[in-house]
């Protein structure tokens, strides 16, 4: 990430001074390919300082803004490149400024940062506090409705329906049991079909009912429902990333 420039020259590139095989061509008069293409031949010298950070940049012409490819150079290999150029008055005017503005960026970089104290530092801890007493006020303002609309939804017990469930998480009711069976969650056959495995038993309730079979004979089966906190458990199980439907009370 490119930070503020500090000169025309020098500009810091992930808190690195460098320059550019751009500027040195525009301040030496040298065609800009020229230039990156001294740098390419000779790059196992270059790579001795560090390595050299070749980058697209885009740049405007009659024809609209078009893009090239340029080389960032620490000071060093800014150094070595200004050796490979022909000693001309400019070229040596750029030395200076190279040297002047790369001294200037580390002297900057090196100043101390003054430490705050006395009413400075109270003031600076209270506005942190505001701030985060903000976000904590937005945060309980954006999760209170979705609270309500859950608790809305509960069962009387305080559990959820599977199928409450599922449309929290953007699923139908009889897919959610499906990846339940498979992740291992609910048991898949028998009859405790659908139902929690024990080690899962806390983040879900099972209820008994009886019915009446065909033959007049009374059968027992299960009812399985979600506790608060088997929501947020079946969502890591599944690898859903968030909830992802909001509910409406009718």
């Amino acid at each position: 990430m490119n930070h503020s420039q500090d000169t025309s020259l020098v500009r810091l590139v992930d808190g690195e001074p460098v320059t550019d095989t751009l500027i040195v061509a525009d301040r030496t008069g040298n065609q800009h390919a020229s230039v990156i293409r001294l740098v390419r031949d000779n790059l196992r010298d270059f790579e001795q300082f560090g390595r050299v950070g070749f980058e697209i940049a885009p740049f405007a012409t009659a024809g609209g803004t078009q893009s090239r490819e340029i080389a960032r150079l620490n000071e060093q290999q800014s150094t070595l490149l200004i050796t490979y150029l022909r000693n001309t008055s400019v070229v040596r005017e750029l030395k200076v400024a190279l040297v002047r503005d790369f001294y200037a960026m580390r002297q900057a970089l090196a100043a101390p940062v003054p430490t705050p104290s006395g009413p400075e530092l109270v003031a600076l801890a209270l506005v942190e506090a505001n701030k985060m007493l903000e976000a904590k006020d937005a945060t309980i303002a954006e999760l209170s409705p979705k609270a309500d609309a859950y608790e809305a939804f509960m069962n009387a017990d305080g559990t959820y329906s599977v199928g409450r469930v599922a449309k929290m998480l953007g699923r139908s009711q009889n897919k959610l049991f499906a990846e339940l069976r498979n992740a291992g969650v609910f048991i898949a056959k028998g009859h405790m079909h659908n139902t929690p495995y024990q080690k899962y038993m806390h983040h879900f309730k099972v209820t008994p009912y009886s019915y009446e079979r065909k033959d007049d004979t009374i059968g027992c089966s299960y009812t399985t429902t979600v506790q608060p906190s088997g929501v947020e458990f079946i969502r890591r199980k599944l690898g859903i990333p968030h909830v992802q439907h909001e509910l409406e009370v009718a």
